[in-house]
């Protein structure tokens, strides 16, 4: 478990103000070292430590003989030999046991950076060895004549054995056979019998400070474990049921303080006063007629919703969800001209340098007709022209900027900002969003993802946004065909013909370099092709490790018809539009979420020449493969995406930025995210309970 993964989950209205500040060094037994090697784990103060989730209930083992372990570990090898042995992760009960035993001797060796600690027991003419893996500050545990106790697994590594999962000792016993224990994240230097005595005398002496801030009737009504209960259950465990019942009442409670906190913000913007931003009937018309196409049904009934938005004098906060290539952009390009009629500034963020200078690319041109002036500011912006751009945002000079995670530095100011348009808008934590705003007063949020998000996450997630939603697609896109692949060599024959005729292909692989032996990374893969019959039409390499300017200059020469074959991380999942794109392969297929796999297929079907998508990968991943092979609607694949990967990935934790707190444990799911709203909205005082205490 990562640092992030450990931090109080509990909010201020459930425990004493004076918890909050309980230094480790108050428990018995950490000192300066002990504590910082809990803080390797997230963990920063007794109230961390009380929520820290267990991995997993074990069952404590009962007691054997060596003789009987030995049998165990005769039986392990002869099942594995005939392979019977099913249970891969050696959680069946029978190989389970507990054995008594005098230290013989002790062997460890090192393999890279992994390590094994081998310690020989005996009782009587009986002998096995315990194995430790990974645990190099054991060495100094044992000596030969000591008694010890160990529970573990009974396996065969060369001869009998266990793989010790927990060590007894006089002043700590292992606990009574068949009695629950909680197994914890583990650290260096820190044994689960060290942490979980830790977490114990957390409980005993500071588990009375915690209080529960729901209604009693709330609790009856929706099964839920008051928190001091469910604190003690972590740490504690009863049975099996009430421990998960405890996991969800944890995971309850930053979801109340995230939905208290965005039902908090959506009444605090009623009542400020906004840009007001009025165009009529001909005006709304003249700004779409100077787009080079036209509006969809879809665009227009959005464009209306906008103009509306703008025009009511309270911060617009609007999500404008939409399929890849269904024409968000243009309707975060009208509203900017909107904006820019009531002489405000706006502001385009994007969450990757490729993806802000494409818009630039695109957009410029249409500002500049309507006498807009436009600049781009990203992390690679040469100083001299960084300066420029900040001065004329600060003196007004500039209408509309594109812009990177740059846009939200300390240093850029803006002379009116009216409009924030955040595309990609899951690749931003909240916190981020604000950040922008801030910079302008009262200022109209436009949130725009080609990532749809399941109705019901937008209505618990997203519950300080209102949704608008595009479905139908520009004409003139041609359809793109998806199917599965097992090797490089099943699409030669395929797209030889699209090269010749002058489209391009796009092959995306996942990593830069490999990581796993029968593993190709992009680097290799673009070696290989380069080195191919393909070498004739031109094969560049793109990853973000790349220096911006030089990541251009090769797109600028695919673009451009002078490469025909791009091979690509991810880095291209956004921000690239080459409708001469006909083809896209995405190697190792499996690594990637179905969204970011939709995604990255919407890279082709651009243009009016029939588009096929390969995805590459594992046979075992074909189940979850065949949705992409059977449909191009986003909305379906993200409900999938949902089902499949979790609240926490989708919602994009792994990219950078986000900071959905409450989203991070296992635990979440929408049932819990509903009834965190549900909570809220029967409970008025919970919005002060929770986000009023926590603003404070």
């Amino acid at each position: 478990m990562s640092p992030a993964r450990v931090r109080a989950v509990l909010q201020p209205a459930a425990v004493e103000v004076a918890l909050h500040g309980v230094a480790l060094t108050e428990l018995s037994g950490v000192g300066p070292a002990r504590a910082a090697r809990l803080a390797a784990l997230g963990v920063n103060n007794v109230l961390e430590l009380l929520c820290v989730l267990p991995r997993r209930l074990e069952r404590a083992a009962a007691p054997c003989s060596l003789a009987q372990a030995r049998a165990l570990a005769s039986k392990c090898a002869q099942d594995a030999e005939q392979g019977e042995l099913s249970d891969s992760d050696g959680g069946a009960s029978a190989l389970w046991c507990r054995v008594r035993g005098i230290v013989v001797r002790k062997r460890f060796s090192r393999f890279g950076a992994r390590s094994l600690l081998r310690v020989e027991i005996s009782e009587g003419a009986e002998a096995l060895e315990l194995l430790f893996f990974n645990q190099p500050w054991l060495r100094e545990r044992f000596r030969p004549g000591d008694e010890v106790e160990a529970e573990g697994r009974a396996t065969w590594a060369k001869g009998a054995a266990i793989v010790v999962r927990r060590l007894g000792s006089a002043s700590a016993p292992l606990p009574e056979p068949l009695t629950l224990t909680s197994v914890y994240p583990s650290t260096e230097g820190l044994s689960q019998e060290m942490l979980r005595a830790l977490c114990r005398q957390a409980l005993e002496q500071f588990g009375s400070r915690v209080r529960e801030p729901l209604p009693a009737a709330l609790l009856e009504e929706h099964g839920l474990l008051a928190l001091p209960d469910a604190v003690r259950e972590l740490h504690a465990p009863s049975d099996e049921a009430r421990h998960a019942r405890a996991r969800s009442r944890m995971a309850l409670e930053p979801l109340i303080a995230l939905r208290a906190s965005i039902e908090t913000r959506r009444r605090e913007r009623a009542r400020t006063a906004a840009l007001v931003v009025r165009v009529d009937d001909q005006v709304e018309a003249e700004i779409r007629a100077a787009f080079p196409f036209a509006f969809t049904r879809g665009q227009l009934a959005i464009a209306r919703t906008l103009r509306d938005d703008l025009e009511r004098g309270q911060p617009m906060r609007r999500l404008l969800q939409g399929d890849v290539g269904s024409g968000k952009t243009a309707l975060g390009a009208f509203a900017c001209l909107l904006a820019a009629r009531a002489g405000a500034q706006a502001a385009f963020l994007a969450p990757t340098e490729l993806l802000a200078e494409q818009h630039l690319r695109g957009l410029a041109p249409l500002f500049a007709r309507a006498g807009l002036r436009t600049a781009v500011l990203c992390g690679s912006l040469p100083t001299r022209e960084r300066r420029a751009v900040l001065s004329d945002l600060a003196e007004g000079a500039l209408d509309v900027v594109f812009g990177t995670h740059a846009l939200l530095g300390e240093s850029v100011r803006f002379a009116r900002l009216g409009l924030a348009v955040i595309d990609e808008q899951h690749r931003f934590g909240v916190a981020q969003r604000e950040r922008l705003f801030d910079k302008g007063r009262d200022v109209h949020g436009l949130l725009m993802t080609a990532t749809p998000i399941p109705r019901s996450l937008a209505l618990t997630v997203y519950g300080d946004l209102d949704v608008s939603t595009l479905r139908e697609k520009p004409p003139g896109r041609s359809p793109v065909r998806t199917r599965r692949v097992h090797s490089p060599r099943e699409l030669v024959g395929e797209l030889e013909p699209r090269l010749e005729r002058g489209e391009r292909v796009y092959w995306v692989v996942p990593r830069i370099e490999s990581l796993e032996e029968d593993e190709v990374g992009a680097t290799e893969r673009h070696a290989r092709i380069a080195q191919g019959s393909w070498a004739r039409h031109g094969v560049e390499l793109v990853h973000g490790k790349l220096e911006a300017r030089e990541r251009e200059e090769r797109l600028e020469r695919f673009r451009s018809g002078e490469v025909r074959v791009l091979v690509a991380t991810t880095v291209i999942e956004v921000g690239v539009d080459v409708p001469e794109a006909t083809a896209i392969v995405i190697e190792s297929a499996e690594r990637l979420g179905l969204a970011q796999l939709h995604q990255l297929r919407g890279r082709v079907g651009r243009g009016v020449n029939p588009s096929s998508c390969y995805l590459m990968g594992a046979r075992s991943a074909g189940a979850r493969l065949e949705l992409l092979e059977r449909t191009d609607d986003g909305f379906e694949i993200a409900e999938a995406d949902l089902a499949q990967r979790g609240m926490g990935d989708l919602l994009g934790l792994r990219q950078a930025g986000a900071n959905r707190e409450g989203l991070a444990s296992d635990e979440v799911d929408l049932e819990l995210c509903e009834l965190a709203a549900t909570l809220c909205a029967r409970s008025p005082a919970l919005l002060d309970a929770y986000a009023g205490r926590r603003r404070s």
